[in-house]
C-alpha cells in the first residue's frame, strides 16, 4: 500500500487540517519549496511535482503501522499499548555529571555519549534550548559529550528535528543518532522505508525515542505560565509527574494539574496514535521508574546491543522492572491511544483511520 501526493495535497490534508506535528520532514529533503513560519511548514514559491518527498516522508500522510510492524520487528505487535519490544527495564547513568544535567536519569545522554566514543555513531540529532529564546527547541548536530549534554532535559514544546538530520547527512555524517519524540521517530521511520524516495535514511543507525503525551504550543504555554505568576524565561526546569505539570524556577516550584494543561496542547498532538515511540530503538521515559531512573524499552537488536554494551562497560545501571511497575505504563499509552482515536474519528469519515492505514476491523489489533 502506498500513498502518493504533492505539497498541495500536504497542504490540504494536513496544514490546514490542524494534523501537523511540527517534526520536519517535509522541510528537510525540500528546502527549495518549503520553510517555517509560526511552527508550521510554508511554501516558499509554487511547485509543480506531482509526487513530492514531503506528502511521502510525513508521518501524518501515511504511516501503515501494522506494516511497519512486519517490517522492522518481524511481527505484528503482542503488546497493544506499547508495541513491538524485546525487554523493559530501568536504568541510570552512573556519570554524575550527566546525572545532574538529565532528566530522570540521564540515560539518553549516557547511551549517545557511550556510542560516541565507542564510534556507534560520529554525531547525534539532539535538541537543546536556544539561546536567543527561552524554552524554544532548536536541533543541533551533536559531535562531543559536551554538546550531547547540551541536549539533555524535556523540553515540552516541539521543533522541527528533522532538519538536524539533514544538517547532519549535508555535514557528510554517516552514523547518525536521532533522538526524538514519537512522531519525529515516526517521520524518519517513513524516510528511511519510502519505496518512493531514497534519501540516505539508512545513515540514521539509532533512533531513540522519548516518551511524549503532548506538547505544547508555545504561546499557550507562556499564558497559562503567566495565569500562575511565571514567567517563561524565568523557568529553569519542567517536569510531568503524578498528574501535575512541574515549573521550577530559583524561587521555587508552580504545580499545575495536567488536566488544566490540555488546553496547550498542539493541535497536531490531538490526533497522535504513538505515546512510547514505538518504532525507536529505544525508547525511554520516567512513568514506572523511582526518582533519578529512568524506563526504557528495548526494540532492536540494535537497541540492546547498545544497551548491553553500556552496561558491560559500567556506564550505566540497569534493573529489571515488575509487571506492576510497568502497568501504569500501558494504562497512559492506551489512554492516548483510546483518546486520540477519538480525535482521529472525529476528522474523517473513511473508513481507513488517516495515516495509520488500518480498517475499523484492525483496531482490535491496536487498541485492547
Amino acid at each position: 500500500m502506498i500513498a502518493k501526493g504533492n505539497i498541495y495535497d500536504l497542504e490540504a490534508e494536513v496544514i490546514y487540517n490542524d494534523l501537523c506535528c511540527y517534526c520536519g520532514a517535509c522541510g528537510a529533503f525540500c528546502k527549495e519549496y518549503i520553510c517555517y513560519e509560526c511552527e508550521k511548514p510554508t511554501t516558499k514559491e509554487k511547485c509543480y511535482e506531482i509526487h513530492g518527498a514531503c506528502y511521502d516522508f510525513c508521518p501524518r500522510t501515511f504511516f501503515p503501522i501494522l506494516e511497519l510492524d512486519k517490517k522492522i520487528f518481524g511481527a505484528v505487535r503482542e503488546d497493544k499499548a506499547l508495541g513491538c519490544y524485546k525487554e523493559i527495564v530501568t536504568a541510570k547513568a552512573k556519570d554524575s555529571e550527566i546525572g545532574e544535567k538529565s532528566q530522570d536519569g540521564g540515560i539518553v545522554t549516557a547511551l549517545l555519549t557511550f556510542a560516541l566514543e565507542k564510534e556507534v555513531i560520529d554525531s547525534a540529532v539532539v535538541s537543546k534550548t536556544s539561546e536567543s529564546e527561552a524554552w524554544t527547541p532548536e536541533a543541533i548536530v551533536a559531535t562531543s559529550k559536551e554538546e550531547i549534554i547540551s541536549g539533555a532535559g524535556s523540553k515540552y514544546t516541539i521543533s522541527p528535528t528533522i532538519m538536524g538530520v539533514r544538517e547532519a547527512f549535508d555535514g557528510g555524517y554517516k552514523n547518525v543518532a536521532l533522538v526524538g519524540v514519537p512522531c519525529q521517530i515516526q517521520a524518519m521511520t517513513n524516510i528511511q522505508n519510502s519505496k518512493n524516495f531514497n534519501v540516505g535514511g539508512d545513515r540514521v543507525n539509532l533512533k531513540i525515542g522519548l516518551m511524549c503525551t503532548e506538547s505544547f504550543d508555545r504561546d499557550a504555554l507562556i499564558a497559562k505560565l503567566s495565569e500562575n505568576n511565571v514567567k517563561l524565561e524565568d523557568v529553569t526546569k519542567f517536569d510531568i509527574t503524578k498528574g501535575k505539570f512541574y515549573a521550577y524556577t530559583k524561587d521555587g516550584e508552580v504545580a499545575i494539574p495536567i488536566k488544566e494543561m490540555k488546553s496547550c496542547m498542539r493541535d497536531g498532538c490531538k490526533f497522535c496514535f504513538d505515546f512510547a515511540a514505538e518504532f525507536g530503538d529505544i525508547s525511554v521515559g520516567s512513568i514506572g521508574s523511582e526518582s533519578g531512573w529512568s524506563t526504557v524499552i528495548v526494540r532492536t537488536e540494535a537497541g540492546k546491543k547498545l544497551m548491553d554494551d553500556a552496561q558491560k562497560a559500567g556506564v550505566i545501571d540497569v534493573k529489571e522492572m515488575s509487571d506492576g511497575a510497568i502497568e501504569p505504563l500501558r494504562k497512559l499509552a492506551t489512554r492516548k491511544k483510546t483518546e486520540n482515536i477519538g480525535n482521529i474519528l472525529g476528522k474523517i469519515s473513511e473508513v481507513r483511520l488517516l495515516n495509520l492505514a488500518v480498517s475499523g476491523e484492525d483496531l482490535k489489533t491496536l487498541l485492547i
